[in-house]
């Protein structure tokens, strides 16, 4: 396909772009009308049909079929290791409250204070519950840390039990090496999850390759989908590690002697009752909607944008720009601080146009501002931007 031809239609998907910049995409992405469509669309079909009619019944089974399959797509894995949750945040509780974990056993997490918390609050909880002990990484300014010290703390603690980080970090972009973290677990026999909230939707990302054995998004970030539908991952080979901590009719049955149970297989064994059902229509629409786009070229356009940002901020003095440098090395996002005026003034101000960005942290004490481009974004509505940035900066 040709973005460029389809550019101006695509924005008109996106009823907000016409009076407002939105650039917060790193939180919540705007939803495509189509999208909006298939929820109204599915909603409708269960009032006129009944919601359980058994044309209904097949027509939640194969969206789900759907959904699973383009999500297999997506990010190389098989369909029945999609779950669906609510939330990254929910699909990452399901490792920390499935393993069995012993006192004193050890989780590595790369720099707890710069992850989201929805990847370090889990891991803080259970240190608390169950007295596993949490190892966090040096980490160097843009949120990276040596591989070496991970090979070498590997090999000289053997209660190490888990791996996990971010694939980008939600406060500067900075890609992290997944990969190579998924071989030094896989030559040590250590579990490892990933974080993908900020990546799933705006760069290739593949299970497969990474080697990790679980892995958890929202729909509602980078695939465009709507509110409360989230995916876990669950490698195969991995699933009997996790006990489900919700169990149902769906999930599980009931043995012959009538008091034990015993757990369905993958994906039935961690989905107990009903699921978000107008969320998987909506987010299958969506994510037809991206894979159509292709992920290379969204990923080309938003970096197209990321960088203009990030080349008209670095002309202005009173800026600084965190996260690397090198746009192969990070997502869209570009976050910046400035000692004249706070971030939360920045964005307060930038209100006032219309434009949408969002004050994140990097650590407990710096405060940034993040703009989050998405496809739908463009170069001219960057440098307008960063025009309102420096104009606001010069009156401070």
């Amino acid at each position: 396909m040709d973005y460029n031809i389809e550019y101006e239609s695509i924005r008109r998907d996106f009823p907000l772009l016409r009076k407002k910049i939105y650039m917060n995409n790193g939180a919540i992405a705007l939803t495509p009308l189509s999208t909006i469509k298939a929820i109204t669309d599915f909603m409708l079909n269960c009032s006129e049909q009944g919601p359980t009619s058994e044309s209904i019944e097949q027509y939640m089974i194969s969206l789900t079929k759907q959904l699973r399959t383009h999500l297999s797509y997506l990010i190389n894995c098989e369909p029945d290791e999609i779950i669906f949750t609510q939330s990254t945040t929910e699909g990452l509780n399901y490792i920390s409250n499935g393993i069995q974990w012993k006192k004193g056993d050890f989780i590595i997490i790369r720099g707890g204070s710069n992850e989201h918390y929805a990847n370090y609050m889990p891991w803080l909880h259970l240190s608390k519950r169950k007295g596993v002990k949490i190892c966090e990484l040096d980490i160097h300014e843009n949120g990276y840390f040596d591989l070496g010290d991970l090979d070498r703390y590997l090999k000289t603690q053997t209660n190490t039990k888990l791996i996990t980080l971010s694939h980008a970090l939600y406060n500067n972009g900075a890609i992290m090496p997944v990969e190579e973290v998924g071989k030094i677990a896989r030559e040590n026999n250590i579990l490892y999850c990933i974080d993908a909230a900020q990546t799933v939707g705006s760069i290739e990302v593949d299970v497969k390759k990474t080697h990790c054995d679980f892995m958890a998004f929202p729909g509602f970030k980078w695939i465009c989908g709507p509110l409360g539908i989230g995916v876990f991952y669950c490698n195969r080979n991995s699933a009997e590690v996790l006990t489900p901590q919700n169990i149902g009719g769906e999930s599980s049955a009931i043995m012959p002697n009538k008091e034990d149970i015993i757990y369905g297989p993958l994906p039935k064994r961690f989905e107990s009752g009903f699921r978000n059902y107008p969320g998987i229509a909506g987010m299958e629409s969506s994510l037809r909607y991206i894979l159509r786009l292709g992920i290379s070229n969204i990923r080309k356009k938003n970096i197209r944008v990321a960088q203009v940002i990030f080349d008209e901020l670095a002309k202005i003095p009173a800026i600084k720009i965190h996260g690397p440098d090198d746009q192969n090395s990070r997502t869209s996002i570009v976050s910046f601080s400035s000692p004249k005026v706070d971030a939360k003034t920045i964005v307060d101000k930038l209100k006032n146009y219309e434009i949408t960005l969002a004050q994140r942290e990097i650590g407990y004490e710096m405060k940034v501002v993040r703009a989050s481009p998405h496809f739908f974004n463009s170069e001219e509505e960057a440098e307008n931007i960063v025009g309102h940035i420096r104009d606001e900066l010069n009156n401070s």
